[in-house]
């Protein structure tokens, strides 16, 4: 397995930064309640991702889009939400009450000869508080699902497709201030790739590899706090459900091959399901009607700029089947819910004409092509069962559970509300996809069903927890001893029963993501456009913006002509004022694959072929002096650098 150090690396920075806000937050802001990660993360995802994507867009269609505006404006943002409305109008009232406060017990502490950890730590929870358990099953849920998917990249393939090479322009475009480039589509998962290699330091490319990756691992974590918020399990049932998202795959309909692939509707859904918890249980989002208004139009309109399909299928039928199951007091906060989509819909509708519009477009071609999927792949060769077996299963597992809820419900006063609106909600999603029609795509439907299979399974769960009330509930409450042997259950019987089935699987080329370790290696090591490749042309668009592009027919042709001329005049550099097409980069990486590559169909397939010639240009070169080292080698892939200015082009060589 290729090991590309930048995917694992920034994930792990990705994983720090949400450490570090969470610490200030817990350091800073609230400082007195008892905030858990989880809560953390869903809430803050929910609120301040979907004004990261608006944001960006927003800046985008000014032409100011890069890190250092978005960072700035969300400070602003920030500082303005943690002071809050009520001292924004009384500034006064906010420097006598919070600011002097803090400033006399900072005295007060320095006085104290407090120690040095004290002044980084925050107020203890209460003895009872699960806030230890819940960041280890976080740390290690994401850990887990982030393993797991990575595992698939031996059977991926995406990678360098002439889909990721589209998708990775996509990525790209907007350095360029272009949110409709090439295509009049729906964008906003791209934004965020953009933004993610951004924040992380790391490429384009590598942010597009990772992101199927993200999404899993930011889906497993949103599942297990779905489950922990709409029942009274806090920790058996959503392991359950969230570790079934991760780690089980024979049952569930998803396509290994293309795991890695950019999936908007998941993305969508990162948002779509803390929407629908929020929508059932308003109290979850503790903020007055204002805020709750606000944050459901930022989430549907981020929903509407990454998934249409989310935002026109999904969406709708949930907010009706909940305000008929709704109870009363909460009508209200319903009202609102209902309010915020209709605004949110009116504007998304308004850009997508706008641009329709000014780019000449049909803009119903645009709504049906975007509630459809060309690029959608739903063939899954490791299931166990043929796909409609298993969707049948869950659902009379929602008809058994019915019936269980209704013995319950008549003995003991639980409220199964929620449970009974997610079951209503799968079986209307699977008559959707029975449906014949042009207008619904039914292989995003099954996309959408890989992610509320797990959170039936876990509602399902519950419901045997409750039945086996004395014997099961005390699970609950020796928590360490039963998760930890919970989950490493869960681990060997996923690893036990999947083995032979996955093992089935036709392992993918490696070449695409050998060369993509070698630009990844390469964009650590080179300072950028101090540098040339020499490549297949359809990889030029992996240059872009980091350094310069030569392609084999230029460098076979015209490459030689132009180093003689270029060392003949070297110490001269009025010639090459008047002459700039003769000049050569410090260094010339070249891409040669080896003889014994299996590619086959892909941007590849047909340089082969060409191993033999770029093999005696280097030979040329070097018998004019120049020095050539091998710079990467690996099964099927070699790079050899032309060195034209030794220590001219390398990082290390430019600092030490």
């Amino acid at each position: 397995m290729i090991l590309t150090s930048s995917i694992v690396l920034g994930f792990i920075r990705f994983g720090f930064i949400i450490l570090f806000l969470f610490y200030w937050n817990r350091k800073f802001v609230n400082t007195t309640q008892s905030l858990n990660i989880l809560d953390f993360i869903v809430n803050n995802w929910f609120r301040y991702g979907s004004i990261v994507l608006v944001l960006i867009f927003i800046l985008v269609q000014l032409n100011i889009y890069n890190l250092f505006n978005c960072y700035f404006i969300l400070l602003v943002i920030i500082a303005l939400d943690s002071i809050g409305i009520r001292y924004l109008k009384h500034p006064i009232l906010y420097f006598n009450t919070q600011i002097k406060t803090s400033l006399l017990n900072f005295l007060r502490n320095l006085e104290n000869k407090k120690t040095f950890w004290f002044w980084f730590s925050f107020k203890k929870p209460n003895k009872n508080n699960n806030n230890i358990i819940i960041l280890i099953l976080t740390i290690l849920l994401g850990s887990i699902t982030f393993i797991s998917r990575y595992y698939f990249i031996i059977y991926d393939n995406y990678s360098l497709s002439d889909n990721w090479i589209y998708d990775l322009s996509k990525v790209i475009q907007f350095d360029s201030q272009l949110w409709f480039a090439n295509d009049f589509s729906v964008n906003g998962e791209f934004a965020f790739v953009n933004f993610y290699s951004k924040i992380t330091a790391v490429s384009p490319e590598i942010a597009l590899q990772v992101i199927a990756i993200l999404e899993a691992v930011l889906l497993a974590i949103i599942i297990f706090w779905v489950i922990k918020k709409l029942t009274t399990s806090k920790f058996l049932a959503p392991i359950i459900a969230s570790f079934f998202f991760s780690l089980v795959y024979i049952i569930s309909p998803i396509n290994v091959y293309y795991i890695l692939k950019t999936n908007p509707t998941f993305m969508a859904l990162t948002f779509v399901l803390p929407a629908f918890v929020f929508f059932v249980k308003p109290n979850v989002l503790k903020i007055n009607k204002l805020g709750y208004f606000a944050d459901f139009l930022l989430a549907f309109s981020a929903i509407g700029l990454i998934s249409f399909f989310a935002f026109c299928v999904l969406i709708p039928p949930f907010l009706v089947l909940g305000i008929c199951i709704s109870r009363y007091k909460q009508k209200g906060y319903n009202i609102i819910v209902l309010l915020s989509y209709l605004l949110a819909f009116t504007i998304i509708f308004g850009i997508y004409y706008v641009s329709s519009t000014y780019q000449k477009t049909n803009l119903l071609e645009f709504f049906r092509t975007n509630l459809l999927s060309l690029s959608s792949y739903t063939y899954a060769p490791q299931l166990i069962l043929p796909y409609a077996k298993i969707i049948h299963y869950f659902q009379y597992s929602t008809l058994f559970g019915g019936i269980v809820i209704l013995v319950l419900a008549f003995f003991k006063k639980v409220n199964w509300r929620e449970t009974i609106l997610f079951f209503f909600y799968f079986n209307l999603l699977i008559i959707l996809y029975s449906v014949e029609n042009k207008w619904i795509d039914r292989d995003l439907i099954i996309n959408s069903v890989v992610v509320f299979i797990p959170i039936l399974l876990g509602l399902n769960a519950v419901i045997i927890i409750r039945v086996f009330d004395i014997s099961l509930f005390r699970l609950e409450k020796y928590k360490l001893i039963s998760i930890s042997v919970f989950i490493i259950l869960i681990l060997g019987f996923s690893f036990y029963f999947q083995k032979n089935n996955i093992n089935k699987l036709t392992i993918s080329d490696s070449t695409p993501k050998q060369i993509l370790d070698a630009y990844d290696k390469i964009g650590q090591t080179y300072y950028p456009f101090s540098y040339s490749v020499v490549n297949n042309p359809a990889t030029q668009i992996i240059s872009t913006n980091k350094h310069f592009f030569m392609n084999y027919s230029y460098f076979l042709q015209e490459y030689p002509k132009i180093d003689s001329i270029y060392f003949r005049n070297r110490n001269h550099p009025q010639f090459f004022i008047k002459n700039p097409q003769f000049t050569v980069s410090k260094s010339v990486l070249v891409f040669i694959l080896s003889d014994n590559n299996k590619t086959e169909n892909n941007i590849y397939s047909e340089d082969k072929s060409l191993n033999y010639k770029l093999i005696n240009e280097l030979e040329l070169l070097k018998k004019r002096g120049r020095k050539i080292d091998l710079f990467y080698k690996s099964e099927f892939l070699q790079v050899f650098e032309i060195i034209n200015e030794p220590k001219e082009s390398k990082i290390s060589d430019l600092i030490f």
